[in-house]
């Protein structure tokens, strides 16, 4: 039997707490819906923007009514409910900061599954990854990426990424793509998890099954630590949501490693060394998915006919 299992994690910046987070993630599995968005620091309420987007693309009909028409007033309705909790010197802050940056801002990223349809729209520098089972990993993003001829990836992040805006604006071009998705992974990080994923990939971590084995918000928590006190990872607010395809055992004793450490292309990609020197410290996981396997895919094969929309070769 396949299925979908799913996890996801969220953190803030180093030194800030949970109150501090602008980014938002949410999903509904039996709806087929994921998204993530990060909300941009040098705006007005990006976390009320964020958590907007995201509900919003799980209560959306179709994809084509995202982002809704009604985004301005619900903004402008969350943003008078949050001023009503202010004291004075709280309110006088509000209105400089609205006063000097106008508008909320926020990317985002937005996957529907059907089936075995997968169709993703994606906004600024969050990321959407495919890696499916011939070994190599797509990113799906408004910055420029090239896939050099080793399948490592360049992506150019900058600080001014496309956006949606409070006021309904839309800064910059929608990246639109689906293709057939029946074994693999895909993955929504936002703009820092990102970035990381890029640059592990790039120096042979294997490093999809650390995030995956890690058992919650402790570990997640430690791991970021751990790679911000490495320099490898920037302190962000860091967003993430895992989305493996595969066979599930009818014990559920399935080995999470397995779908990628079994495909010769991709541990090809990696060498013959185990996923990374840290790996021995990584926990297992039996549970902390968010939802229940789905048998709604039903082979165990890609199609040939990828859409290469949204990055080049």
């Amino acid at each position: 039997m396949t299925g979908i299992q799913v996890k996801s994690f969220i953190t803030h910046k180093r030194g800030e707490t949970d109150g501090d987070i602008q980014d938002s993630i949410a999903y509904d599995v039996d709806r087929g819906r994921y998204a993530l968005s990060d909300g941009v620091t040098n705006s007005f309420l990006p976390k009320c923007l964020s958590d907007l987007l995201t509900q919003s693309y799980l209560e959306a009909e179709i994809q084509s009514d995202f982002p809704p028409q009604s985004l301005p007033q619900q903004f402008r309705t969350e943003r008078d409910n949050y001023l009503q909790q202010l004291d004075a010197e709280q309110m006088m802050l509000q209105e400089m900061v609205e006063e000097e940056f106008k508008v909320g801002a926020a990317t985002f990223v937005g996957l529907t599954v059907d089936g075995d349809e997968f169709s993703w729209q994606v906004l600024g520098d969050s990321c959407l990854f495919l890696l499916p089972e011939d070994g190599h990993l797509r990113c799906f993003c408004n910055m420029p990426v090239k896939v050099n001829p080793d399948w490592n990836l360049e992506v150019q992040f900058d600080n001014h990424p496309r956006q949606i805006h409070s006021d309904g604006a839309v800064v910059g071009e929608w990246i639109k793509g689906k293709r057939t998705v029946t074994s693999g992974w895909v993955i929504l990080a936002s703009d820092a998890m990102s970035n990381w994923m890029v640059q592990q990939w790039n120096e042979r971590r294997n490093f999809i099954p650390e995030l995956w084995a890690l058992h919650g918000q402790d570990d997640f928590e430690a791991f970021v630590e751990q790679e911000y006190q490495a320099g490898r990872l920037k302190s962000d607010d860091e967003s993430v949501i895992l989305i493996r395809i595969a066979e599930i055992s009818d014990n559920s004793q399935t080995d999470e490693e397995s779908v990628l450490t079994e495909n010769s292309e991709f541990s090809q990609h990696f060498g013959n060394s185990d996923s990374s020197e840290d790996s021995e410290d990584s926990k297992s996981s039996d549970h902390y998915d968010h939802s229940e396997p789905s048998d709604d895919i039903e082979s165990n094969t890609f199609d040939d006919d990828f859409d290469y929309s949204g990055f080049a070769q």
